[in-house]
């Protein structure tokens, strides 16, 4: 929203400063009225020519830098994230992204599912966590059944960490 509003003020700028231009004879009336003589009209030019600089050379560029930062994570692949789902998503990042691809993180890891193809709830994502899984579980190992992928410890993350992720990964998951 702010990038729209910065982009009319200054096509409105623009727009005014060429109605300017017109109405004094083109830019040769333009450049005839910023020849001015007087001091006050010097210093008034050179005013207004350092907070054009400032305001365009250094303000414009910090507003789109910093302008939307608060709100770049809050969506992935046009789903709104909560609070919580953006915290799983930065401990997707830092615990799981080596070994799963997920595209809403930019994870490209290859010995865990895909979950960009897989879509896992958030009831089996906190089971795997808590458990870990194995290839062939013996009888006693049965809660540890994977989806046919690698290995995975359990007690990667615990608690609310594992509540995070799991609630990132049931909202975001099985979307290309």
């Amino acid at each position: 929203m702010i990038g729209v509003i910065i982009i009319a003020v200054v096509f409105t700028g623009i727009s005014a400063l060429i109605a300017y231009t017109a109405t004094r004879g083109g830019f040769g009336g333009l450049s005839k009225a910023l020849q001015t003589t007087s001091k006050s009209g010097s210093r008034a030019l050179n005013t207004g020519l350092v907070f054009v600089y400032v305001a365009f050379g250094i303000a414009l560029p910090l507003v789109f830098i910093l302008g939307n930062r608060a709100n770049s994570d809050a969506k992935v692949a046009g789903i709104k994230l909560t609070a919580a789902e953006q915290v799983g998503r930065e401990l997707f990042g830092e615990h799981c992204a080596t070994c799963h691809t997920l595209a809403g993180d930019n994870a490209v890891g290859e010995v865990g599912p895909n979950f960009n193809k897989l879509h896992v709830t958030e009831a089996k994502v906190l089971h795997t966590l808590a458990n870990g899984c194995l290839q062939n579980p013996t009888s006693a190992e049965v809660n540890q059944l994977c989806l046919g992928y690698g290995n995975m410890p359990a007690d990667i993350l615990e608690g609310r960490q594992a509540t995070d992720v799991a609630k990132f990964l049931a909202a975001v998951s099985g979307r290309p």
